[in-house]
């Protein structure tokens, strides 16, 4: 397209002192008629030495081919208002369109907005983390709770001391859980120490603290080493989920593989389309969970360098698969 006259530049005093960000005048053909201030903000390049070139002439391509789209709509008339990378840093950018002498052109004002974009995005993933945070304390503190209330009714019935240990073991396991979903809730955690521990005994305790109703657990033993209360927690959520969808008589299998163990069961499995999914916050396939148990499953093995793979039971179920990362 044959590029227009230039407009009349009897603002370019107000051009040049352009109080925030960079203000471009351009035309129908893409070029730059005015810009100012003098010396641009964010790279100190001089306005009059991009005044009267084109938009290919001024930017790389794959940036000239972002803008091109936008401007080229803001001189049909359209007010656009998007971001743009360039350089490594991210600027917002206004169009609006403008008639001068009968002529389309358009006007454009950008400014640099890195940091807000960074801070936004930092505020975004801290909002995310305070609601999963909230979410994975509320479905793991019900088991020991739903354990508490019922000892303390049962002691109300029965003046039988031994409720009461089993009222303290809950309190503790409460206690346990807040201080690992604080941990896990951070964007990094402090290391800790970790010690071997039999995969099997934590199988047992994780188990004797869900409803497993006429369920089985089988184990065989081999040691891995971590934290022995996040572990449980990987464990109950594992077992919940197997019971949940497995039904009441479903068979669930803890063992050793090389660097690691698995966790797997009789029921129905996980179907090949939901095994990518599985672990997002909030997915669930059924049965009344709440699709959070098996995220934490999945941030408790990333605390461990744990890797976790889906795969099938001889019978068809859900097989876990966790192994050393390192």
């Amino acid at each position: 397209m044959k590029s227009q006259h230039p407009p009349p530049n009897g603002h370019q005093v107000l051009v040049n002192n352009f109080p925030n960000g960079v203000f471009v005048l351009f035309d129908a053909a893409l070029y730059y008629r005015i810009v100012g201030p003098e010396a641009l903000p964010f790279s100190g390049r001089k306005a009059m030495e991009m005044v009267d070139k084109q938009l290919y002439d001024l930017f790389p391509e794959e940036t000239a081919s972002e803008l091109e789209s936008e401007l080229n709509a803001t001189i049909d008339g359209e007010s656009h208002s998007f971001d743009v990378d360039y350089d490594g840093r991210v600027h917002h950018i206004e169009t609006r369109p403008v008639e001068i002498d009968g002529n389309p052109y358009g006007v454009l004002v950008t400014q640099e907005v890195t940091e807000i974009r960074q801070t936004s995005q930092e505020l975004k993933r801290q909002n995310e983390r305070l609601d999963q945070f909230a979410s994975m304390l509320s479905h793991d503190l019900r088991n020991p709770l739903s354990i508490a209330f019922g000892e303390l009714e049962q002691y109300r019935e029965t003046g039988d001391d031994e409720c009461l240990d089993g009222i303290e073991e809950a309190l503790e396991r409460v206690e346990d859980l807040l201080v690992d979903m604080t941990e896990l809730a951070r964007p990094s955690s402090p290391a800790r120490e970790y010690k071997p521990i039999s995969v099997a005994a934590i199988a047992w305790n994780a188990w004797e603290l869900i409803d497993t109703r006429t369920a089985t657990l089988q184990t065989q033993d081999c040691t891995t080493i971590g934290d022995r209360s996040q572990l449980q927690a990987l464990f109950e959520n594992l077992f919940r989920n197997a019971v949940g969808h497995g039904g009441e008589n479903v068979t669930v299998r803890v063992g050793p593989m090389d660097d690691g163990f698995y966790v797997e069961d009789t029921g129905k499995g996980i179907s090949r389309e939901d095994r990518e999914q599985v672990f997002e916050h909030g997915f669930t396939t059924g049965y009344g969970g709440s699709g959070i148990g098996l995220t934490i499953v999945k941030r408790v093995a990333a605390e461990h360098d744990l890797e976790v793979a889906l795969a099938e039971s001889i019978e068809g179920g859900a097989r876990f698969e966790f192994q050393s990362s390192t």
